[in-house]
């Protein structure tokens, strides 16, 4: 033990500790055609990083893998983003909140008790206030024409006998879903700006176009600059 602690002394930084996990996210609709669903699997990867000097030690994660995609009868598709509602929410967030009841917004302690499988459910409903952003294209060649739908207004967005029924995420060793972007065919001219066109860099929340607020990254890690 003394060894040991000796030797992170010297080193002055102790050795990172990742955990990556794999969840998939699924999406159900009811609709006047009966059920739809869609699903995405997406990578979480969490570090503790500790130091000599408690100010040096750091926390991080972060999320890889892209919307969920449910594709309705009346043509239109809905995304469930890799944000959510919550301030600077992501499925991270997500994910520890439903599966693990001791989660108290640690991402790295929880992602530990998730690698362990030890006191985390491995399938869970996600609680609506924890949902994904939820969104649709009035025009889906148009990035502009994007538009938020609520839990509880989908009929009102996409017509009678639409509603949500359920989101749900499960541990999962699937490999993280690719290829989502060839449903945007804008997708590469939008690298580097919001989905209104402005490469603004700091986003004012007070400004009510959801196209200003929103980028490729929202909807795919893969091949944002």
């Amino acid at each position: 033990m003394l060894a040991a602690a000796a030797a992170l002394a010297l080193s002055g930084c102790a050795e990172m500790f990742p955990y990556r996990y794999r969840f998939e996210l699924t999406v159900e609709i009811d609709t006047p055609q009966g059920l739809r669903k869609g699903a995405s699997v997406y990578e979480v990867w969490a570090s503790n990083k500790t130091a000599l000097l408690p100010e040096e030690a750091s926390r991080d994660w972060g999320v890889r893998g892209e919307a969920v995609a449910v594709d309705l009868p009346n043509g239109q598709t809905l995304f469930a983003l890799l944000k959510t509602n919550a301030k600077h929410g992501d499925l991270a967030g997500l994910s520890m909140t439903a599966l693990d009841p001791a989660f108290r917004n640690d991402i790295v302690e929880s992602a530990a008790r998730i690698a362990s499988g030890k006191g985390v459910k491995r399938q869970a409903e996600v609680a609506a206030g924890d949902y994904p952003m939820l969104v649709t294209f009035r025009d889906l060649t148009d990035p502009a024409s994007v538009q938020a739908v609520t839990p509880t207004g989908f009929a009102s967005v996409f017509g009678p006998g639409y509603a949500l029924r359920r989101i749900t995420v499960q541990i999962t060793d699937q490999p993280v879903t690719t290829g989502g972007e060839r449903r945007l065919p804008w997708w590469s001219k939008y690298l580097d700006r919001h989905l209104d066109g402005t490469s603004a860099t700091i986003e004012d929340m007070r400004d009510e176009n959801l196209a200003a607020h929103l980028s490729v990254g929202n909807f795919s890690t893969e091949y944002v600059r």
